[in-house]
Parts: structure tokens; sequence; C-alpha cells
């Protein structure tokens, strides 16, 4: 029998903890199996904007991964219904959406990720529900209602900021109920504020920390403060430069 998918972030965060994850921009099973053999991650990220995902690998991943009991979390191309679908419907139970500008994108991400009455989340029939099999999921005392409640408690949204807009609207996004925590752009913002790949400006740099600050003074989140993740394409590269070095 199935059992419903728990956010290993959240839990990690109600322990006072950062959940650890994996980062991916390319599909990989293998990788997924091998950090849950490895075991002490608690996700992995699939960076669905600027990676090469297609909803089959989404799904071979997702499968690994609730295999050894990993959350998959994914940054989505874009924050349109049907987009954050297609990664809902695999299995994923985070949503980072990029390109948050305004109060009503910020609402339209979760509507999109969470179901009613908390959002407008379509119901689906892939593997993130189970199939829609009512004997999968109308388990002993439960019905649909009461699912698609676990369901928003586990879901973790996130938005992500990355332009003068955004930052400039930020109040307004802090009013929206549902957003978990926010996350930075730091080369698109430096990009809207007329530094062009200068990301470590000064002024794009304080920036973002008078932002961060006003963040936290309204009592939410930045994604640093829940997760910690390391990319596997660095840890590839870092690992293969020591190998060159100490075999030179």
């Amino acid at each position: 029998m199935v059992r419903f998918r728990a956010n290993n972030i959240l839990e990690k965060n109600r322990q006072g903890k950062r959940g650890l994850g994996l980062g991916l921009v390319f599909p990989s099973a293998e990788a997924v199996e091998l950090a849950g053999m490895l075991g002490g991650f608690h996700f992995v990220n699939l960076d669905g904007e600027h990676g090469l995902f297609s909803p089959e690998s989404i799904d071979h991943m997702c499968r690994t991964a609730d295999g050894y009991g990993l959350t998959v979390t994914a940054r989505v191309p874009n924050i349109m219904p049907s987009t954050i679908n297609s990664f809902l419907d695999r299995g994923v139970i985070g949503v980072l959406g990029p390109h948050v500008d305004t109060a009503e994108q910020a609402k339209a991400l979760v509507d999109a990720c969470r179901f009613t009455p908390e959002g407008q989340r379509s119901w689906g029939g892939g593997r993130g529900t189970f199939y829609n099999e009512a004997g999968l999921i109308d388990q002993p005392g439960l019905d649909r209602s009461e699912y698609m409640a676990h369901a928003n408690a586990e879901m973790l949204v996130m938005c992500q900021l990355e332009t003068a807009t955004a930052f400039s609207n930020l109040d307004a996004i802090l009013e929206v109920e549902g957003i978990d925590a926010f996350a930075w752009g730091t080369n698109d913002l430096a990009q809207s504020m007329g530094y062009p790949g200068q990301p470590e400006h000064p002024a794009v740099q304080e920036a973002q920390n008078a932002i961060g600050e006003r963040i936290h003074a309204a009592g939410r989140k930045l994604s640093g403060d829940i997760t910690e993740t390391v990319a596997l394409n660095s840890l590839i590269l870092d690992g293969s430069r020591k190998f060159l070095e100490a075999n030179r």
C-alpha cells in the first residue's frame, strides 16, 4: 500500500536543521540512486528551467527517489499551471518558481502548487497522485479532501526574485500567503540593474542584502535558511580536478 509522501526538508526544518540536497541540471536516475544508497541526503533538486529534463526522465528520478525516501524538488521552467502540473504529477513536492516579479505572479505560483482551499492545483492522474487510483488514494479512514490537505501540508513553495522589479514589489509579494521561502537570481538581477555579467557588483550585493533583511524582518525565510544544496556537476568537476592534480 502506498503512503503519503513526506517532505524531508520541512521535517528537518521542524528540527531546526536545513535539508541537504543534491542538485541536478541533467537527468540521472543513477545519481539519485547513489545519493540514496550513500545516505545523509534528504532531497534531490532538478533545475527544470535551465536543465535537460523530459517528463519521462523526471518520472524515472522521482520513482528512484521514492524508493530511497528522498524528497524531490524542482525549479520549474515557468509558473504556468500546466507546466507546474507536469512536475507535480510526476511526484515532485517542492517547487521553485522563477521570475516572480509581482504579487499576482506569486499568487499564481501558489495557486498552481496547492489544492483548494489554499490554491487551485488541478487534480491529475499521474504517479504524483498515485495514478488517481481510488484503492491507493483513499487509504483507510481518509477521503480525497484529507489527501489534498496532506498534500498541501507537505508541499514546499518558493519563489525566485530575479529583477529590480521584483525587489520594488517586495512588500506586496510578502503579503501573499502560501510561499515558504524566497530565493535569488543574482545574474538576472545584475542584468536588470544595469550590470550585466557582474553579479558580484557592490550595488547588486547591497540590493540583495537589503532585501534579505526585509524578508527576515517580515518573519519570512530565504531558501538558504531551509536548504543546502551541492550540485552534481560541481562534485564531478571538483573530484576530477583532484584526481588529475594527484596523478600529474
